[in-house]
C-alpha cells in the first residue's frame, strides 16, 4: 500500500507496528489516475444526497452512490485511454444489493480481465479477502440520520476493505451518517478531515451531474429542488423577471 493508504489502518488495527516497505515510499510509486486533489492516493468522497434503499432480500443499496462510482469509472477509462496507462480497478461494497446494482450499471462496458489495459471488477468485502488492485473504490452505501451502519461497523471487514489498494483508495459515503455511527468509520472520517483528504462529491461538476441524474431517475424531485442540492450549487441560474403593467380604462 501507498503510505497514505496504510496510515489509518496501521494505526487503528495494528498499533502502528507495521512498517512501509522502502519501494512504496519512493516517489515513483505514487500514481495519478485522475486530475484533481480529490483523486489522490487516499480520499473520502462525501455523497450527501444519497438515498438508502433495500431490495427484496433486505440488502441495502444506494443508487446515487452507484451513479457516482459509474461516473468515476467512466472518467478513469477515458484517462487510461488518453494516457495509455494500464489501470486495474475494483469497486467494493459491503452489501450484496449494492454489488449487484454496480454490476448492472457497469454492465459489459469494461473488461474484467486483469491483463487488459483497463479492467474493472465489482466485489463484496467478503469476496475480496486476500485480493488487491491498483485502485479500489469503496461504496459504503449507508445514508440515514440515525448513524446506523449495520455490519459495516465490523472491524475485520473494515480492515479488509481498507487494505486492498496498492496505489489509490477512494472511499464514497455519507460523511454525516458515518460520523454519527460511533464506529471505526467515524474515526476514518475524522482522519480524512484532519489530513485534508475529505472532499464533497458536489465539488466535482461531473459527479454533481451524476448525482442529479440519479435523483431524477429515483423521482426524488424534493431532494433536487433543495437550495443546497447539487442542482443549485453547481449551476449558474439566470433569473428573468417580467413586469406587466395593466392599464385599466373606465
Amino acid at each position: 500500500m501507498h503510505p497514505s493508504i496504510s496510515s489509518f489502518p496501521n494505526r487503528e488495527f495494528y498499533d502502528s507496528k507495521v512498517l512501509d516497505a522502502p519501494n512504496v515510499k519512493e516517489r515513483t510509486y505514487e500514481k495519478c489516475f485522475l486530475q484533481g486533489s480529490m483523486y489522490g492516493s487516499y480520499s473520502f468522497i462525501n455523497v450527501t444526497n444519497g438515498i438508502e434503499d433495500q431490495d427484496s432480500k433486505h440488502s441495502t443499496k444506494n443508487m446515487v452512490e452507484v451513479a457516482v462510482v459509474a461516473e468515476i469509472v467512466s472518467n478513469l477509462f477515458k484517462e487510461s485511454v488518453a494516457s495509455k496507462q494500464k489501470v486495474r480497478v475494483c469497486c467494493i461494497s459491503p452489501y450484496k444489493a449494492q454489488v449487484f446494482a454496480l454490476q448492472e450499471k457497469l454492465g459489459k462496458t469494461y473488461n474484467i480481465d486483469g491483463n487488459s489495459d483497463f479492467s474493472v471488477s465489482v466485489r463484496s468485502i467478503d469476496g475480496f479477502q486476500g485480493g488487491e488492485e491498483d485502485l479500489i473504490i469503496i461504496s459504503t452505501v449507508r445514508c440515514n440520520r440515525r448513524g446506523s451502519v449495520g455490519f459495516l461497523s465490523n472491524h475485520q471487514r473494515t480492515n479488509v476493505v481498507l487494505t486492498r489498494a496498492r496505489h489509490g483508495l477512494w472511499i464514497l459515503g455519507n460523511g454525516a451518517t458515518l460520523m454519527n455511527s460511533g464506529t471505526v468509520w467515524q474515526k476514518l472520517v475524522l482522519d480524512t478531515k484532519a489530513r485534508g483528504c475529505f472532499y464533497n462529491a458536489n465539488d466535482d461538476n461531473n459527479l454533481a451531474q451524476a448525482v442529479v441524474g440519479a435523483l431524477v431517475e429515483l423521482n426524488q424531485l424534493d431532494t433536487i429542488l433543495k437550495i443546497d442540492s447539487p442542482l443549485f450549487s453547481n449551476t449558474r441560474w439566470k433569473v428573468c423577471c417580467w413586469i406587466i403593467s395593466l392599464n385599466l380604462y373606465y
